[in-house]
């Protein structure tokens, strides 16, 4: 008896020093009641956190089980949990930051639950993030392009991201005749993309684009960014433009330049 007594002990024992492990945003063992800060984030920016569920010791006969639920509670005011699917492989739970957050430190509860019968022990411990709206950096390539009319003027815009956690942003530009065009690129947490952006204008004259970048997470996550372009007159134009009559050409001059009009129209 007492040996079984024993036994049992080393499994409540062994149970209680289970430490959960997460997977995401960091690889790390969490105890029943830790605290642990995950970085900063925008406002309206959504962390994920993983958990592996599935302890290989612990529980009614110290085979470990699997736990089938994680969430978070004890949100900050605005703030939004989306719970993980049940049993899921992991357990993944999502944090939404208000749209609006001030800047500074936010804490909430996340808990990691054994609701079948496995006598699984419950964990509950405390998540920290620094809220910050400092979190985008964007860059052109050149803030100057040259380009003949009709044809694009491509900026290359770097985007990086400073928060812990992945964002899309959204690329648009103003100030441009008859020109509207976005273009979405996701960068991960610590991360940067560089893509291109096109600008197009029939006029031939200097015109700046304003080049914003936004997050989709909350409009207090942007930076607009001032761009020339020079746009010059194209051949093509100057070939189009014969297509009106060439009277006072002499007669050499006046088939090459009918036949550059009628070729100009096939594009």
């Amino acid at each position: 008896m007492a040996g079984l007594k024993t036994a049992f002990a080393l499994i409540a024992l062994a149970s209680l020093m289970y430490a959960i492990p997460m997977l995401e945003p960091m690889q790390k063992e969490i105890a029943n009641g830790d605290e642990i800060y995950l970085g900063e984030i925008g406002p309206g920016q959504t962390i994920s956190m993983s958990f592996d569920g599935r302890p290989k010791t612990g529980g009614m006969y110290g085979l470990g089980g699997a736990y089938e639920l994680a969430n978070a509670s004890n949100l900050p005011g605005g703030w939004s949990a989306t719970p993980s699917d049940w049993a899921g492989i992991p357990l993944q739970v999502k944090v939404t930051a208000a749209k609006q957050a001030p800047e500074g430190e936010y804490r909430f509860k996340v808990e990691v639950l054994d609701v079948e019968p496995e006598a699984l022990q419950n964990y509950s411990f405390y998540v920290k993030v620094n809220i910050t709206h400092d979190v985008l950096r964007a860059s052109l390539d050149s803030s100057k392009k040259q380009t003949l009319s009709g044809q694009p003027a491509r900026f290359y815009v770097t985007i990086e991201n400073k928060a812990s956690t992945g964002d899309v942003f959204k690329v648009s530009s103003t100030n441009v005749p008859k020109w509207a065009f976005n273009k979405y690129v996701y960068v991960p947490a610590k991360g940067s993309r560089t893509i291109y952006y096109e600008v197009v204008s029939a006029e031939e004259s200097e015109y700046y684009p304003l080049i914003s970048v936004v997050s989709e997470s909350s409009s207090m996550i942007n930076q607009t960014l001032q761009s020339t372009v020079e746009v010059n007159p194209s051949l093509l134009a100057d070939y189009k433009a014969t297509g009106n009559g060439m009277l006072f050409f002499p007669a050499m001059n006046g088939l090459v330049y009918a036949l550059a009009g009628l070729l100009s129209n096939l594009f």
